[in-house]
C-alpha cells in the first residue's frame, strides 16, 4: 500500500521523466545459437550496474531481488534523470546515510532503463515466494510512473511506505529510520502514519540540523 506525505512534504519531493528509447536491451541484441551468447546475456544483465558505480557497497546485484532479513529499500531510476544522481551522490556523499542503509537494508538500485530478468523472492522464511520477471513488470508492480521512485518494505517484503521522488538527505535519513527502526508499527491507518512521519521528520530534522 502506497502512502503519501501531506502537500507541504510532497512539495519536496521532485521527479524527472524520460528516457532515450536507445538505452532499452532486448533480446534481438543478443546473438542467439552463437557460442558467445550466454557471455552475451550476461553482458546486458550487467548493464545496469553502471547506474550505481561507487555504491556497490550499498546496491546489491538486481539479479535476486529479496529482503535477505532486513527490510528492503528498492529504488527505480532512469538514465538522464538528474534527480537520481543527487539521490546516490548524497548517499556517496553521507556516510551516516550510507551506513544506515547498509546495516537495516537489503537495497537493491533498479534502473529502468534497461530490461533485464530479476529473481523476486518475498514472504519471509516460512512463506518463501519467488518471481522471475522482467525489469519492467517489476516497475509495474510499484507502479512506478517517475523517477525516483522509492520503495520500502519490512523482512518478509510487503511495502511498507512508497517516496515519489527525491528529498534531501537529512529527510530521505529520517524516512530510513521511521521505517528502519521499526517506528511505524502499531499504526493504523494512512492518515496516521503520515502524521507520525512527518512529526519524525521535522523532529530529525532539527536534530540534525543543531548537530
Amino acid at each position: 500500500m502506497s502512502r503519501f506525505f501531506l502537500a507541504v512534504l510532497v512539495l519536496l519531493s521532485l521527479t524527472c521523466f524520460g528516457v532515450a528509447d536507445d538505452d532499452a536491451i532486448n533480446e534481438d541484441m543478443i546473438s542467439s545459437g552463437s557460442a558467445s551468447s550466454p557471455q552475451a546475456i550476461e553482458k546486458a544483465n550487467n548493464l545496469d550496474k553502471q547506474s550505481y558505480m561507487g555504491l556497490e557497497d550499498v546496491f546489491l546485484d538486481t539479479k535476486t531481488i529479496a529482503p535477505n532479513g532486513k527490510y528492503m529499500l528498492l529504488v527505480f531510476g532512469k538514465n538522464g534523470c538528474s534527480y537520481c544522481e543527487l539521490l546516490k551522490q548524497d548517499i556517496k556523499k553521507h556516510n551516516t546515510l550510507k551506513d544506515f542503509i547498509k546495516a537495516n537494508y537489503s537495497a537493491y538500485y533498479i534502473n529502468i532503463s534497461y530490461s533485464k530478468m530479476h529473481n523476486f523472492r518475498v514472504g519471509g522464511a516460512h512463506k518463501n515466494k519467488e518471481f522471475k520477471l522482467p525489469t519492467f513488470e517489476l516497475a509495474s508492480i510499484y507502479d512506478v510512473s517517475s523517477t525516483p521512485t522509492i520503495v520500502f518494505a519490512n523482512p518478509d517484503g510487503k511495502t511498507i511506505y512508497e517516496l515519489p521522488g527525491y528529498m534531501p538527505y537529512k529527510q530521505f535519513l529520517a524516512v530510513l529510520e521511521f521505517v528502519g527502526k521499526g517506528l511505524y508499527k502499531g499504526i493504523k491507518d494512512d492518515k496516521e502514519f503520515t502524521n507520525k512521519l512527518r512529526a519524525y521528520i521535522l523532529k530529525r530534522t532539527r536534530e540534525l540540523n543543531a548537530a
